[in-house]
C-alpha cells in the first residue's frame, strides 16, 4: 500500500514543477547547438525523504529532467536531492550541460527517482517553453 501511496504523492508534489529557462550558453551563438536547460522546483520531502549517507533505502534520490517534445522522452540531466531533507524545500535548482535545442515549442517534465531506481510519471508535471533561434534567452514558463 505504502507503495501506491508514495507514487500518487510523486506525482502530486511533482506537480510544483516552477520553471524552465532554455538560453544560449555565454560566448555561444543562439543557434540550436550550445544551449542549456535550467530548471528550478520545489519538493515535499515529508512523504519520501532525500537520501544520505545515513537514509540509504527508501529514499529519493534525485530529480530527472527530459524533453518530452513530440511524445519522445529524451533525458537531460539530474538534480540530487537535498541530503537528508524530510520536510519541503524550495528553489531547488539545476542546469543540464551544453546540449541541442533546436527551435519551437518544447515540452519538458521532470520524474522523482528513488534510490531503487523507480520514477514517477513524466507526464505528470510538465511545462512548456518556445525555444526562439535568436535569443539570448529564449524561454520562461511558469506552471
Amino acid at each position: 500500500m505504502k507503495r501506491f501511496y508514495r507514487s500518487v504523492v510523486l506525482l502530486a508534489v511533482m506537480a510544483f514543477f516552477l520553471s524552465i529557462a532554455a538560453q544560449a550558453a555565454p560566448g555561444q551563438p543562439a543557434t540550436a547547438d550550445g544551449r542549456t536547460v535550467t530548471a528550478a522546483l520545489n519538493y515535499d520531502f515529508t512523504v519520501d525523504n532525500a537520501c544520505s549517507a545515513t537514509v540509504i533505502t527508501g529514499c529519493l534520490k534525485q530529480v530527472n529532467v527530459y524533453d518530452l517534445t513530440g511524445g519522445a522522452k529524451t533525458f537531460l540531466f539530474s538534480i540530487s536531492a537535498p541530503a537528508g531533507a524530510n520536510n519541503a524545500v524550495t528553489g531547488i535548482t539545476g542546469t543540464s550541460g551544453l546540449g541541442t535545442l533546436k527551435a519551437g515549442t518544447h515540452t519538458f517534465g521532470a520524474t522523482a527517482q528513488m534510490e531503487d531506481g523507480t520514477e514517477s510519471d513524466p507526464n505528470a508535471p510538465t511545462a512548456a517553453a518556445v525555444v526562439k533561434p535568436a535569443a539570448r534567452v529564449s524561454c520562461t514558463v511558469t506552471v
